[in-house]
């Protein structure tokens, strides 16, 4: 490129030795006088060399000449190569738009900054004709804000501020990267000069090679190579600063007026220690968010670079969603201040236990199901008209195909013996549907009916496939006692949830150890089925209990049954939290989690009987409610789904049909990821990533001049100035040696 373009023209000037080469050529007149004519042959032996003499010295100053304009030119060095990739500039400026954006030094977000120098970036971009740019903001997500590459260089400078927000989500430059990649092999960047610009804080953690891919390192050094590359920093250098990371309720299903309780983690990851910082609890029920008041309040010390926990209690007094805050005061970075959570509280969850002994007496060593009814619906003797949040119902086998399963959340199968064809598949279609199935093994089932009936040939419902029993029984006044087995307590057995209350040093080892199981049936487990898991074992290494995602519900299969008759396990403390746990995670199904990250998309499926009606959506302030569009499924079902998550807080969704559901998903940032400010220098990328070929421009430098130059290239007036008077000085030697001599 030339910075003057305009005084390209003197290099027509070149032309003026010609001119007076010519022009002297025409000043003599050849006249004939014979006494000169022995001196005609002379100058004639030497009339070549003399011309090209002549030729030479006009070529040197007509080249000096043209040098001379090209030096006021200014001619500069751009694009990759010598001469530039090619006649117009093809941009993309990468706006960093994650939560650590959100920093504020006391008179601006580094946000704010961002914008500006995004600003900065485009008014440089005007100076040139058929500049071609994209913007797109990253975070964990890469969006183009405002569409397709273009030529309006003005219009997206105004869009800029109107339409570009500040994200919570995390900072992802790989993926940003590859995006630009893309966009780069579009028609309208083929012949362009590529410029990436990257306008971020320069977090750490964003550029760790460990947090990256392998291939992260390669990529940078092809873009370089194809492409210049301006790193722009918009960090102000502040690390002081605390987030909660965590608010997690310890149990996975709330029920009415029972007590639950909440851990919230707090992390400083500042050096300076925080003391009395406030902590404040949440209900939020009918009153707008920004008038709620906390209903609990606590305070906590954090030193420097550690974390601290906190415990709250509550109790909910209705079902349904219930939407649960934290709070510390707002400090330089505020995303990370707030953590959301969505409990669902159910009034009650109905469960039909099946009597392999078709007896539904209270006395549980009558039957099949007297031990979980005592375990899952326990009598409070002190208020007998308590009702548990779990309502057991008991049906004798042979009545089994007169209920409707619609009723219930879980159906547990206690030792049956048969299942008739059609209520096998009824089990299987509300399985799918998010109802949860719990079979016991015992002496009344034939393990080749069983997995002809529940198994891969039949109903495909069966987690594993039910071998031979192993083990034998006591024998009531034998002496001697048969080998027994109590479950495994390797840490490593103990991952399920089912089995998570058990990894505890104080109380679990003890209460796995106080089972004894002389009985049980083989259960052998398909390999990489990644539907299938093992929930607990034995400590003869067989598998206890296994798991199986079926749709959208869970399948458990017990190796033994729910009774005395082949061990202690329905005695002991265990078996309570066993089946406590095991039915909330049936009744909760294998649905997606209304609990999420930032950015994850919010899908749902959801009966709507033929119905059609409106899904609207309000997610958290400055967001508007807008409609979702829905597909019909073909069993009757719709599917919707919203994919704008980039901010913390509620995302409420109605669906208007009879009767009205409400939903209410809470999205988290990740503060482990985004709140921790140690940022990289410019030195340790070359270190990391050798080939990375960028230019660095940080805030405090003279950005527009900063920039304007690194743009430019490298100028050549210095090396053209020198090449005139390198011209000059021959032209004059050459001149003097060959001028004629007295």
């Amino acid at each position: 490129m030339f910075l003057n373009s305009l005084l390209l023209f003197g290099t027509a000037l070149g032309a003026i030795p010609v001119i007076i080469h010519l022009l002297n050529k025409r000043r003599f007149r050849p006249v004939t006088w014979a006494a000169m004519e022995f001196l005609l042959q002379a100058v004639q032996k030497n009339s070549r060399r003399l011309q090209l003499r002549d030729i030479i010295l006009m070529l040197i100053r007509m080249f000096a000449i043209i040098c001379l304009a090209l030096a006021l030119a200014r001619p500069a060095v751009s694009g990759r190569g010598m001469l530039g990739a090619g006649t117009k500039t093809g941009a993309i400026i990468l706006l960093d738009n994650s939560m650590s954006m959100g920093y504020n030094n006391g008179r601006e977000t580094r946000f704010d900054v961002a914008k500006r120098l995004a600003k900065t970036v485009l008014n440089q971009l005007k100076e040139g004709s058929g500049t071609w740019c994209a913007l797109l903001t990253f975070n964990d997500d890469t969006r183009a804000p405002l569409g397709d590459p273009s030529t309006e260089l003005s219009f997206i400078e105004q869009e800029l501020e109107r339409s570009v927000q500040l994200s919570d989500g995390g900072t992802n430059v790989e993926k940003a990267l590859l995006r630009a990649r893309k966009i780069f092999e579009s028609k309208e960047y083929a012949l362009a000069n590529k410029e990436i610009y990257i306008i971020t804080d320069m977090q750490s953690r964003a550029w760790n090679p460990r947090e990256v891919s392998s291939n992260f390192g390669n990529m940078l050094k092809e873009i370089s190579a194809d492409a210049s590359i301006f790193l722009i920093n918009a960090g102000d250098g502040g690390k002081e600063n605390a987030g909660i990371v965590d608010l997690t309720a310890t149990d996975t299903l709330a029920a009415v007026d029972t007590p639950i309780q909440f851990v919230v983690k707090i992390q400083n990851f500042g050096q300076t220690d925080l003391t009395g910082l406030p902590v404040d609890f949440y209900i939020h029920k009918d009153v707008p968010e920004k008038d709620a008041r906390p209903t609990q309040r606590s305070t906590v010390n954090v030193k420097g670079g550690e974390s601290a926990g906190i415990h709250f209690e509550a109790k909910f007094g209705t079902g349904g969603d219930h939407k649960v805050e934290v709070r510390i005061p707002d400090d330089r970075l505020m995303g990370d201040n707030r953590r959301y959570s969505m409990i669902e509280v159910i009034d009650d969850a109905k469960v039909l236990l099946v009597d392999g002994r078709d007896r539904t007496a209270d006395d549980p060593l009558s039957n099949e199901s007297g031990f979980l009814r005592f375990a899952l619906s326990p009598r409070d003797f002190e208020n007998p008209e308590k009702q548990s949040p779990l309502v057991t119902e008991t049906v004798a086998q042979h009545r089994f195909s007169d209920r409707n399963l619609l009723n219930y959340q879980t159906v547990v199968l206690a030792n049956v013996a048969k299942i008739p064809q059609n209520t096998l598949n009824a089990l299987e279609k509300q399985v799918k549907a998010g109802m949860g199935l719990m079979i016991f093994l015992g002496d009344q089932v034939e393990p080749q009916l069983y997995n002809s009936m529940l198994g891969d040939a039949g109903v495909k419902l069966l987690p594993a496939k039910v071998g031979q029993p192993w083990g034998e029984t006591p024998v009531i006044g034998d002496k001697s006692t048969p080998e027994s087995f109590s479950f495994s307590t390797a840490s490593d057995k103990l991952s399920h949830p089912i089995m998570s209350d058990f990894n505890n040093p104080d109380f679990g080892a003890e209460f796995l150890s106080a089972v004894k199981m002389y009985r049980g049936f083989d259960l052998t487990v398909t390999d990489n089925d990644e539907n299938v898991r093992v929930v607990a074992w034995l400590s003869n290494g067989k598998p206890a209990v296994v798991e199986k995602k079926v749709g959208s519900g869970y399948v458990l299969l017990f190796a033994f049954p729910a009774t005395t008759a082949w061990g202690n396990l329905p005695t002991q403390p265990a078996f309570t939290i066993m089946m406590l746990r095991a039915v909330n995670m049936l009744t909760l199904g294998n649905r997606a989690p209304r609990n999420i990250p930032v950015t994850a998309p919010i899908r749902r499926s959801i009966s709507m009987a033929g119905q059609r009606t409106a899904i609207r959506i309000t997610p958290p302030a400055p967001g508007l409610k807008k409609d979702l569009h829905a597909e019909m499924l073909s069993d009757g079902r719709v599917e919707f789904e919203h994919t704008e998550t980039d901010r913390a807080g509620f995302y409420d969704i109605v669906i208007d049909r009879t009767p009205k559901v409400n939903l209410t998903y809470a999205v988290n940032s990740n503060p482990e990821v985004e709140s921790n400010l140690d940022v990289v220098l410019p030195t340790q990328l070359k270190q990391n990533y050798p080939g990375f070929d960028f230019s660095y421009i940080g805030k405090a430098e003279d950005f527009a001049s900063k920039l304007q130059g690194e743009r430019r290239g490298t100028e050549l007036w210095p090396l053209l100035i020198g090449l005139v008077f390198g011209l000059l000085a021959l032209e004059s030697i050459l001149a003097n040696r060959w001028a004629p001599r007295d």
